[in-house]
């Protein structure tokens, strides 16, 4: 299936969360999205392993790259990045994706 003119951008990082900081990062996620709306942010995704061992995983969909590029070079970017809620984890790599197909 043909998702059409609209190709979203899906990222995957993986993220270290320490037990103690899951309520405060989950919390710092919501706060900013708002904000990251405005960048073209269509969803965020926060996965945790089903056996609780390994790391996490952030999927988060893009209207664009051109948007998620945008967002990446914001000057509020440079704020959240610096915030407390930010420091709370480690953040591994972004994989880009282009959707080609699917629902």
């Amino acid at each position: 299936m043909n998702i059409g003119p609209r190709n979203p951008l899906v990222c995957i990082r993986t993220v270290e969360i320490p037990p103690e900081n899951q309520s405060a990062f989950f919390a710092w996620i919501e706060s900013n999205r708002v904000l990251r709306q405005r960048y073209g942010i269509l969803a965020e995704r926060i996965l945790k392993p089903t056996d609780n061992h390994g790391d996490w995983l952030i999927i988060t969909q893009w209207e664009s790259e051109e948007q998620f590029e945008d967002w990446l070079v914001a000057p509020e970017k440079l704020a959240v990045d610096a915030s407390i809620g930010h420091a709370l984890v480690k953040f591994g790599r972004i994989a880009r994706y282009n959707t080609v197909s699917g629902y």
